[in-house]
């Protein structure tokens, strides 16, 4: 990506200063895990395999469903200790692939977008609670796919697998996920601030844990307009991705740049016990964290920018003040089925509508005016 210093007066001055986030990274993690009572039969590596729910509470918090990070046919008895490791001490190198499965599937993603996305048929008289634990089991079983290259098979009459409907929401959902191969990073507790400094980076990269609400003080994080159809405010960023540009409001007074997660434990990190299988939470928990980025940038010559209008919608235009503005509200990006807390997905960019139809509209009347002209004159040729 190239950076294209659009609208800009001045440089940024001087180094930035990120503030230490509000969470202890350093201390770690300690949760207990156990079965959570509920268990369903799945053809996993060729094998009727019985696979057992997990939930994983962790000190203080309340107990959240847990996906596997490594596959074995050995039930969890108990209750066991666990304890939080990073990536590298996991031994597994497809982690990241498996990440971007939590982060696609259920229930990171809004259960009825999930089931439009992958094609799932709900069978008749399910309970909200049955789908809910077909969506998750067709999430694990893409997990170990991935984890461990242990493949989910169709269901086959007289293995022991349960209502042939019901065995279809899992295979569906594990097609999807498994449909091509993603990389993400690994998720951390901490919310951390990197200027790259090389060509071609984005101004800001922030880490943390996953999803992240992003508020600008004395200032504007804002897109690459070439790249993503406009020059839009960013008011969410996710762990590992970047902001294209800072600019500041007032270039004598300081910029703050700080971004918030509404939980530090979030899918992805991963917990290892004795005699257990490694494990990560489906659902974040604990308390919100936040880290900020402090410095002088250059000045913000444009107008007012908004967040990216959702499809079929547009935006009154806004122009530049003739003095000091208030701060932008940050209101949320639109994520994927953002509805009842069990959102996922990413920021919805591209042109505003009606810039395109205005344009096409501009098209349909100039080839309209060529087609009359062409009528009405008659082109003679002369050798």
């Amino acid at each position: 990506m190239r950076l294209v210093p659009a609208l800009l007066a001045g440089a940024g001055l001087g180094l930035g200063a990120a503030t230490p986030a509000s969470a202890a990274d350093a201390e770690p993690l300690a949760a207990v895990a156990k079965a959570d009572g509920t268990a369903r039969t799945l053809l996993l590596g060729g094998t009727p395999t019985t696979v057992r729910g997990i939930q994983l509470k962790g000190e203080g918090a309340p107990a959240v469903p847990a996906f596997s990070l490594s596959f074995s046919r050995t039930a969890l008895t108990g209750e066991v200790d666990y304890s939080d490791i990073t990536w590298a001490e996991a031994g597994n190198r497809n982690l990241s692939s498996a990440q971007w499965v939590i982060e696609q599937g259920y229930p990171s993603v809004n259960r009825g977008t999930l089931i439009a996305a992958a094609g799932v048929k709900v069978p008749p008289g399910a309970s909200a609670a049955t789908v809910n634990q077909l969506l998750r089991l067709g999430t694990q079983a893409a997990i170990w796919k991935r984890t461990d290259n242990v493949s989910l098979g169709a269901w086959r009459a007289g293995a022991g697998l349960g209502a042939e409907n019901e065995y279809a929401v899992v295979k569906k959902v594990y097609d999807y996920l498994t449909r091509r191969q993603e990389s993400l990073g690994e998720p951390q507790r901490t919310v951390t601030f990197e200027e790259p400094g090389y060509v071609d980076a984005p101004e800001l990269i922030v880490r943390g844990p996953g999803r992240m609400a992003l508020t600008v003080e004395n200032g504007y994080a804002i897109t690459d307009f070439r790249y993503s159809g406009g020059t839009w405010l960013i008011t969410e960023v996710y762990g590992g991705g970047g902001i294209a540009f800072v600019r500041s409001i007032d270039p004598e007074q300081t910029t703050k740049v700080t971004a918030t997660a509404d939980h530090a434990v979030v899918p992805g990190v991963v917990f290892r016990g004795e005699g257990g299988p490694l494990l990560t939470p489906a659902e974040p928990y604990g308390d919100k964290v936040s880290g900020t980025f402090e410095k002088k940038y250059a000045k913000w010559n444009g107008p007012i920018p908004t967040p990216s209008p959702a499809p079929g919608t547009t935006t009154p235009p806004t122009t530049a003040p003739t003095s000091s503005p208030a701060e932008p509200s940050a209101s949320p990006t639109g994520r994927v089925g953002g509805d009842g807390g069990e959102g996922g997905g990413l920021p919805v960019t591209g042109a505003p509508t009606g810039v395109v139809l205005a344009g096409a509209v501009a098209l349909l009347v100039l080839g309209a005016g060529t087609v009359l002209l062409v009528r009405r004159r008659r082109l003679r040729f002369t050798a």
